[in-house]
C-alpha cells in the first residue's frame, strides 16, 4: 500500500498544480478585465470631456449667430431693395433703348420725308 499512497500524492499533487494553473488563468483574466474596464472608463471619460466642449462650442456658435441675425436681416432687406433697383434699371435701360430707337426711326423719317437733317 505504501506504493497506492504514493500515487494518490502525485495525483493530489498533479490536481493541486491543476488548480493552481486554473487560479493563475482566473487571476490573468481578471486584471485583463479590470484593464479592459479601465480603458473603457478612461475612452467614456475623453468622450464626455469631448461632448461637453462641443456643447461649449455650440452654445458659443448660437450666440455668434443671434448676435449678426440683426445684420442678416438689413443684409435681406438691401438685397431685396438690390433686386428691386436691377429690375427697375433694367426697365429704364428698355424704356430708353425704346426712345432712342423711335427718335433715330422719326430722324430717319424725316430725312426720307425732306431730304435734309432733322433740326
Amino acid at each position: 500500500m505504501p506504493g497506492s499512497t504514493e500515487a494518490q500524492v502525485a495525483r493530489l499533487d498533479e490536481r493541486l498544480n491543476s488548480i493552481e494553473r486554473l487560479l493563475a488563468s482566473i487571476a490573468e483574466d481578471q486584471k485583463s478585465a479590470s484593464e479592459g474596464r479601465r480603458r473603457s472608463y478612461e475612452a467614456q471619460e475623453r468622450t464626455e470631456r469631448e461632448i461637453i466642449g462641443i456643447t461649449h462650442r455650440l452654445a458659443a456658435v448660437e450666440k455668434s449667430v443671434e448676435s449678426i441675425r440683426p445684420t442678416t436681416e438689413e443684409l435681406e432687406r438691401v438685397r431685396d431693395r438690390v433686386v428691386f433697383a436691377g429690375r427697375l434699371g433694367q426697365t429704364l435701360w428698355s424704356i430708353g433703348k425704346a426712345l432712342i430707337s423711335a427718335a433715330a426711326g422719326a430722324a430717319a423719317a424725316w430725312y426720307a420725308m425732306t431730304g435734309r437733317p432733322p433740326p
